[in-house]
């Protein structure tokens, strides 16, 4: 029996650490830029801050699952190593509904964030923006205290209140918005005051205050008829106001943004959006990719050795005379959960724990493996609509996706996967294939049999 409870101890601890939708600890973090095209956060990212002179705003995409949030944070630890002072929020946490969400939401959070970050005690320019506004916000906060008498902890906290309260009830959100638009003028020189005055309130040695706003990219867009959608209204009509902080600031941006014609217009208003690309796990030919393979079993040993180190010394299960299961029956289990996620991070490890649910004790067979490629095989069928398969069989066979709604929509679903190198001349080559999952499917193959002999 208690062989038993440890086994499956042992099991629940392996599937926590592939939670798909958390970011790995820093200790099981892998340096994948040689597979992903070169990029690398501190250079993409982190050197437009530390070179530059002035306060810098970026934006930054990427699919959703590819391993954004991870390298913000790699780059938040890189950036405080460097002095600066880094203010890191996940914008879907706590203040933004992603499904209802607006400029002003943003503008608020990114205020709540500050004022918590950097505690002023004398002089604060957004509690006086707050006090000022106080009657017509208190409503919104759900309270009715008057804001000169709380503590400084207490009037900080209302900021807390109500974006809280924002993302609970829609018909604040709304009135609130009504509120900040008619004061964005007012809240952005508080909040640039704010920052004048955190800068004076740090050591000597900070080289500045940083903004890193995630999880935008996590918005739906939504439109009204007759006004442009939230997206545009965010990114673009307001690109003023986002930019217009007294501090470096990065925005995390919905990849559906990027690949639209949109794509030009952002480039003009913030300078080159950074993406994040897939792990290349095959070549152009068809040829698996040692490298990016290599990298995606570092990220799954990465995640094992944070439980039980000895797991990894050996398939046999004997380590110093003590009995640790081996965690796949075989390499070739592991290379087909690698090869089957098609380089994208999250998918890797939902089928990992996807094949610990046929697991009832270690090792994970080639069995339980096929079984969750199979089911996850089985969602990506669902998605792809019949006119889509022709799309999808032609870009296979070209290796290469149009500028098209079509092909956007089949990239934003994954069902098309990017990927890109830089070849032997240093030439950037990009790349397009369908996810691996849909290739195993029988209509698939039939299309692409088609396609081929045109």
């Amino acid at each position: 029996m208690f062989e038993v409870v440890v086994a499956l101890d042992l099991l629940s601890e392996i599937y926590s650490s592939f939670e798909p939708f958390q970011p790995p600890p820093k200790k099981a973090y892998v340096d994948c830029q040689d597979v992903r095209g070169g990029w690398e956060v501190t250079r993409e990212l982190g050197r437009k801050i530390t070179r530059s002179k002035q306060p810098t705003c970026q934006l930054y995409s990427g699919h959703r699952g590819v391993g954004k949030s991870t390298e913000l944070l790699r780059l938040k630890e890189y950036l405080e190593q460097a002095k600066y002072f880094v203010v890191y929020f996940a914008a879907d946490d706590e203040d933004i509904e992603p499904q209802d969400a607006d400029y002003a939401d943003i503008l608020f959070a990114c205020t709540r964030h500050l004022v918590e970050a950097i505690k002023l005690e004398h002089h604060n320019p957004l509690l006086n923006w707050m006090k000022d506004r106080w009657a017509s916000l208190q409503d919104i906060a759900l309270t009715e205290v008057a804001f000169d008498g709380l503590s400084l902890e207490g009037q900080i906290s209302q900021f807390a209140k109500i974006t809280t309260n924002l993302r609970a009830t829609p018909d604040k959100r709304r009135e609130l918005r009504k509120k900040i638009n008619a004061n964005t003028p007012s809240l952005v020189e508080a909040l640039n005051d704010f920052i004048q005055e955190a800068q004076k309130s740090l050591s000597a040695k900070s080289r500045g205050i940083v903004l890193i706003v995630d999880n935008l990219d996590r918005m739906a867009e939504t439109q009204e008829i007759g006004k442009p959608s939230n997206y545009d209204e965010i990114y673009l009509n307001r690109s003023e106001m986002l930019r217009r902080l007294a501090c470096h600031v990065i925005y995390t941006v919905p990849i559906a943004m990027v690949y639209s014609g949109r794509g030009t217009q952002l480039e003009n208003n913030y300078d080159k959006p950074d993406v994040l690309p897939m792990i290349m796990i095959r070549n152009p030919d068809g040829t698996e990719n040692k490298l990016g393979l290599d990298k995606m079993r570092e990220l799954i040993y990465c995640r094992i050795a944070l439980i039980e180190p000895n797991l990894l010394q050996t398939l046999e299960g004997k380590v110093d005379g003590l009995d640790f299961p081996p965690v796949f029956d075989n390499g070739e289990t592991l290379k087909n959960l690698c090869l089957m996620s098609g380089g994208h991070v999250r998918n890797l490890m939902q089928l990992i724990q996807k094949a610990i649910d046929w697991t009832d004790e270690l090792p994970i067979t080639k069995r339980a493996a096929k079984r969750a490629i199979e089911e996850t095989r089985e969602t990506y069928q669902k998605t792809v609509q019949e006119t889509e398969w022709e799309i999808l069989a032609r870009a296979c066979h070209l290796k290469q996706a149009y500028n098209d709604v079509d092909h956007l929509r089949l990239l934003l679903s994954r069902c098309l996967l990017e990927y890109r190198y830089y070849d032997e001349n240093d030439n950037l080559q990009i790349w397009c294939n369908v996810h691996p999952l849909i290739e195993g499917i029988p209509r698939f193959q039939d299309v692409l049999a088609k396609v081929r002999a045109l």
